[in-house]
């Protein structure tokens, strides 16, 4: 377990993991998205493996490919093995290829970040957890796992006594959510609300922090060029260090998490 916080007057650490993916209510529903387009592929057509008899959906092909990668541990090798059996199901089928590799690249990606970055949640045993987004629907958050064949994370490790939602009060998101938003407008007071919740909650207890969010609000880009790409990319981000710093709270990311794609399938 991380060391505890300072006395009264020194820096305060908010220890953090930074997501290139994110675990709040806008992947579930992407994740969900991701199925349906499944679905309805499967209304069209089904593939005949070799088995004489057995009909295999696009969804089923999804759930073989998640599993192959996902055996034991991701790996380049297992990636590649994924990916080939998507492409071996296809049968050549372009619209059938088109929508199981999009909807494998995040449904994958989903899945590595939401379960790594629960791991590491775990092994950092903090008292205190931050998430950026809104309460989830339980429903919803099973659903979108156990369609593609996996078990849904756990929300907050064991030793957390306090998950604080950071968007939950912030009204947004929550247009975002209804699609009376786009991502760069609800952006906007973002992290300077962020920033306020977490002053708010840290001033009240003492103990370890965690924060799980995206990369882009927690990691510092390492040059003027990648900062200039991501207020392009993602709006008005990247100043929730310098706000909360000027609060005596310094970020400190302890782990960050990849795009699986990126890790395994670009060599």
């Amino acid at each position: 377990m991380l060391g505890c916080a300072g006395r009264m007057g020194e820096v305060r650490t908010l220890y953090a993991i930074a997501e290139n993916c994110p675990f709040d209510t806008l992947l579930i529903r992407e994740m969900k998205r991701a199925v349906n387009s499944l679905l309805q592929l499967n209304l069209k057509r089904f593939r005949l493996p070799q088995k004489v008899g057995t009909k295999y959906s696009a969804l089923d092909v999804m759930k073989q490919a998640l599993e192959l990668l996902y055996e034991f541990s991701p790996s380049e090798r297992n990636y590649r093995e994924a990916v080939r059996t998507i492409q071996v199901y296809s049968e050549g089928d372009e619209e059938m290829l088109r929508t199981l590799q999009m909807s494998f690249s995040l449904i994958a990606n989903a899945v590595y970040n939401a379960f790594s970055g629960q791991r590491h949640a775990e092994s950092l045993a903090p008292d205190m957890l931050f998430l950026q987004g809104i309460p989830f629907d339980r429903a919803e958050l099973q659903q979108a796992f156990r369609f593609v064949g996996v078990k849904p994370p756990q929300l907050s490790p064991p030793s957390v006594r306090n998950t604080v939602f950071l968007d939950e009060s912030f009204e947004p998101y929550k247009l975002l959510l209804e699609g009376k938003l786009d991502q760069g407008e609800a952006q906007h007071g973002r992290e300077e609300h962020w920033a306020r919740v977490i002053e708010a909650t840290l001033s009240k207890a003492s103990g370890t922090a965690l924060i799980r969010a995206g990369a882009e609000h927690v990691d510092r880009p390492k040059s003027i060029v990648q900062q200039l790409a991501d207020r392009i990319h993602h709006g008005e981000v990247g100043r929730l260090s310098a706000i909360l710093s000027k609060k005596g709270i310094r970020i400190e990311v302890v782990h960050r998490i990849a795009d699986v794609n990126k890790v395994f399938g670009e060599r």
